[in-house]
């Protein structure tokens, strides 16, 4: 099973620990947590069959799709019932930043230029705003969303955008939110291309059956995610919302 590295390897070895344990049980077989040392080794991995099937973000699947349209999709996260995440704009709580407005010429910290929620998306909601990486003083890109939450409470930076997880964990800290993205749908499991068809039916079919009915679904995906409540039926067409924001981001020389 494959992880793309949105934080440290020894947390996602922690939270994808026990869905590896379900479904070694499930399979009869072992299954075990890859994370990948990069956003794009993580895709290597995928395009080339080292693993056999995947959790990935939204904007890594749209873009994996946009060169294949045969990506076997197998389930998605469903967040306290619903199947779509938000990210948060965040500043320290003494920085007098009240409006995403203010973060003109001020030090924006990204992270991962593929990261959705920590990049992407944050970049056409400062561009909506009316800035661009010019009207910044500075901006850095970050490895990984935590990263990214510790570089503005250390004053690194002034602002930085990071998924809501991240934001709930850091904001006892110091941090608040001074926007939330609109909502996309959320991460998911693939397979690969090179994945046996049976291997690739036993996943799904192990994967959704981790639903509101069964007893092991808290244990196996809280650690993942703490607001887990399932993993649902999925589409390409559910991700249509993202790829227009990411066509139109394309479309302004933001590479992703």
């Amino acid at each position: 099973m494959g992880v793309h590295p949105y934080r440290p390897h020894n947390e996602l070895k922690e939270m994808f620990q026990p869905l590896a344990d379900y479904l070694s049980m499930e399979l009869d077989q072992k299954i075990e947590v890859r994370i990948g040392d990069s956003y794009q080794s993580h895709i290597d991995a995928i395009l080339a069959g080292d693993v056999d099937f995947a959790y990935i973000g939204p904007s890594l699947f749209v873009s994996l799709t946009r060169t294949s349209n045969d990506i076997p999709v197998l389930a998605r996260l469903e967040i306290n019932g619903k199947p779509t995440f938000t990210g948060k704009i965040i500043v320290s709580d003494d920085s007098g930043i009240n409006d995403i407005e203010d973060l003109k010429q001020r030090q924006f910290a990204f992270g991962n230029r593929s990261s959705t929620m920590s990049h992407l998306i944050p970049r056409q909601m400062l561009y909506e705003a009316g800035i661009d990486l010019d009207d910044l003083a500075g901006y850095h890109h970050y490895s990984n969303h935590n990263n990214v939450a510790m570089a503005v409470l250390a004053g690194d930076a002034d602002a930085g955008a990071v998924k809501e997880a991240v934001f709930e964990k850091y904001r006892k800290h110091g941090i608040v939110a001074i926007e939330t993205t609109e909502a996309v749908s959320e991460h998911l499991f693939i397979g690969t291309l090179k994945t046996d068809s049976q291997l690739l039916k036993e996943l799904k079919m192990a994967l959704l059956n981790l639903d509101h009915k069964n007893s092991d679904t808290a244990s196996v995906l809280k650690p993942i995610k703490q607001t887990a409540t399932a993993l649902v039926q999925t589409s390409y067409q559910d991700y249509d919302a993202l790829r227009k924001i990411l066509n139109t981001l394309e479309q302004r020389g933001v590479m992703w």
